[in-house]
């Protein structure tokens, strides 16, 4: 039996900055983002035309070894901290601290962090320091709640809890998991394994917000519960654990238009994702827990059983 890992629950707005550039520049997630399909515009309005341009041709490949230098940074109390601190140190160093986690590192390292700090820097005056307070208070009060919990669960439920649905299997070579919340990519988690290291920024989708608003967690279950094919894939689940493959024989339905809904299910917190060692999912099951939470989610909604006026 693969021995269960340890949880690491960490905060630092230089997380924040670096996941807010990413939802600007990955096109792929951002009609997923709470923020709506017009932030990019919004903020693309803040940045100077020339920066913008540039982000707009953007193809930031070590976005995610940044994230991991992040969890390894002993100066993040601050952006400014943490851009300081991967000035300082040479190539030599990012190339050790990565070299036990990324199988391909580049050999240009000095060119890519030199650009990932320009790019972090313009990004972090134009846009992230003029980020509503509010926003990096609520995912510091999420991360001290997170903490708390942490001493009641075990690490396995303490991540399908914060991610609402991602199930990080026990490997033999995972041995740590960094928990991190984030905003600007509410409602997915941003998951990435580095050999025997996890990171997870998990969302908190309502920390714009400064009373919680169950209509956040209440539409996308109902959005998801109105559509045939995702109550035939909750079904299929309900029965038995199944690959994506299973599913698609049961809906009859294209590969990727099952992973689509499978997604939806998985972001909506109505299914699990098994993670066993790397960031695709081996298999899914039903996350009964929904069930029990839904009818208390329309009564907390219309305010019958709770005070939500």
């Amino acid at each position: 039996m693969n021995k269960m890992y340890s949880i690491k629950i960490e905060w630092s707005a230089a997380y924040e900055c670096v996941i807010s550039l990413y939802a600007f520049i990955y096109e792929k997630e951002r009609k997923n983002l709470p923020m709506g399909i017009g932030w990019k515009e919004e903020t693309a309005r803040m940045l100077p035309p020339d920066f913008a341009q540039e982000l707009a041709d953007e193809r930031w490949e070590v976005l995610h070894r940044i994230v991991l230098l992040v969890a390894q940074s002993p100066a993040k109390a601050g952006v400014e901290d943490f851009l300081d601190w991967l000035e300082r140190i040479p190539p030599g160093e990012i190339y050790e601290r990565l070299a036990p986690w990324v199988e391909t590192i580049p050999l240009n390292l000095g060119e890519i962090r030199d650009r990932s700090l320009s790019l972090l820097r313009r990004w972090n005056e134009h846009y992230f320091s003029k980020l509503e307070p509010r926003i990096l208070g609520n995912l510091e009060r999420s991360a001290r709640e997170l903490a708390h919990l942490a001493n009641k669960m075990e690490p396995i439920a303490l991540i399908d809890h914060a991610t609402k649905g991602i199930w990080i299997e026990p490997t033999e070579e995972l041995q740590h998991v960094v928990l991190v919340p984030q905003y600007h990519s509410a409602q997915s988690s941003v998951l990435d394994f580095y050999r025997g290291l996890a990171t997870c920024l998990y969302p908190v989708a309502d920390a714009a917000r400064e009373h919680a608003d169950p209509l956040m967690e209440l539409l996308p279950i109902t959005q998801c519960l109105a559509d045939e094919k995702r109550l035939h894939i909750l079904r299929c689940l309900a029965e038995r654990p199944c690959t994506l493959g299973d599913l698609q024989k049961q809906v009859s339905l294209a590969k990727s238009t099952v992973h689509h809904h499978v997604s939806a299910l998985r972001r909506s917190g109505l299914i699990r994702a098994h993670n066993t060692g790397n960031m695709n999912a081996s298999y899914y099951s039903l996350r009964e827990s929904f069930v029990e939470q839904l009818p208390q989610l329309l009564r907390t909604f219309l305010a019958i059983g709770g005070n939500t006026r």
